[in-house]
């Protein structure tokens, strides 16, 4: 078999542009830590325990990434991943990682990178903000505010919740309809090529207070003009 350097020299990797990468630095197998994190979002099929994974850093056009190399039964090739909003295809490391605070506490591998991340906060606070004050029915309404505010980001397409929690933020609307609630993120990291290290992101929302107390106090006393009862049963509970 060849050597692990030998076939990460033979994969063709691609920079963002999707051009050649100028240089490959083999930085060893990918830890198991990672790999765990990674299979939140990565099948059997894709990605199973007899494989082996390597760290290739490299230098593209816009800077440094790492790559993941797979080798399985001697055939090594990119283990590459879509991102949701762009639709790009791009290493594991590239993609964002989260966990939430209210569930098993494990990190989950995103379905967006970190760039398309940072513009998508920008708008998701007034839209959360604009679902509680104007919700389908009184059930999500109920739900929403049982769940208090929303100051980080979510989207359960970017951050599923894994299956066994998912119904904790679902609702049965007033014509059946299954509607998904916002369930926001405690914590963001993304891999650093350079460091070898993870960095965290900021998950605060664009536009959301600095004074969340009074805030919440403020909006609570504008929901209280149409849903006074539904406030009322919630708080004496």
């Amino acid at each position: 078999m060849s050597s692990p350097g030998a076939l990460v020299n033979e994969v063709e990797l691609l920079d963002e542009d999707e051009q050649p990468v100028s240089s490959r630095e083999l930085i060893g197998e990918v830890p198991p830590a990672r790999r765990q994190v990674w299979s939140s979002r990565i099948g059997e099929d894709e990605l199973n325990s007899a494989d082996v994974v390597l760290a290739v850093r490299c230098e593209g056009g816009r800077g440094p990434l790492e790559h993941a190399v797979r080798v399985r039964s001697g055939v090594a090739s990119p283990l590459m991943l879509e991102c949701k909003v762009s639709y790009e295809e791009m290493p594991p490391s590239s993609l964002v990682e989260y966990r939430f605070n209210d569930g098993d506490g494990k990190w989950r591998l995103s379905m967006v990178c970190l760039e398309y991340l940072l513009a998508f906060r920008a708008g998701k606070f007034k839209d959360w903000e604009k679902r509680l004050l104007q919700p389908t029915c009184k059930a999500e309404f109920r739900r929403m505010f049982a769940i208090g505010p929303v100051y980080t980001v979510y989207d359960h397409h970017m951050f599923p919740s894994p299956d066994g929690e998912k119904a904790r933020f679902e609702v049965t609307d007033d014509n059946g309809k299954k509607v998904i609630l916002p369930r926001p993120v405690s914590e963001l990291r993304i891999w650093s090529t350079e460091k070898q290290a993870y960095e965290q992101v900021d998950p605060t929302l664009d536009g959301a207070p600095d004074d969340r107390g009074v805030y919440w106090q403020q909006l609570v006393a504008r929901l209280k003009e149409n849903f006074s009862e539904e406030i009322e049963e919630l708080t004496c509970k």
